[in-house]
């Protein structure tokens, strides 16, 4: 499910297959790329995992989730930044995630057991 809106970060396609630590999510806010303005994990379903982040550029700030099913990362939700102080964007890119995460929990939770059961 993605908001159509055609822009997708180049760079996800260079992202793991699977979900990432947080200090990745750091790594890619403290880029050297000039049109990044920040990045932030929201903690996924397992302690130490990030399933879900934000990702500000430049006037726009996309939500990007991992689907499990796929073993693949996609901008969920993108929004125009412009006008919005940096907690509005923080608030508004959560309630975002946290939608997702919602939706997507039994596949997430499907997803765990069959990495625990492969181990």
């Amino acid at each position: 499910m993605t908001d159509g809106s055609g822009t997708s970060p180049s760079f996800l396609s260079s992202l793991p297959g699977h979900p990432i630590t947080d200090d990745i999510v750091k790594q890619i806010g403290e880029s050297d790329n000039p049109k990044i303005h920040g990045a932030m994990g929201f903690p996924g379903s397992s302690p130490g995992t990030i399933e879900a982040f934000l990702l500000d550029i430049e006037a726009k700030t996309h939500v990007i989730v991992f689907e499990p099913s796929a073993e693949r990362w996609y901008v969920y939700k993108s929004f125009e930044t412009e006008g919005m102080s940096h907690q509005e964007m923080v608030d508004h890119a959560s309630e975002l995630a946290n939608e997702w995460l919602a939706q997507s929990l039994s596949d997430r939770i499907a997803a765990a057991e069959n990495t625990e059961q492969n181990t």
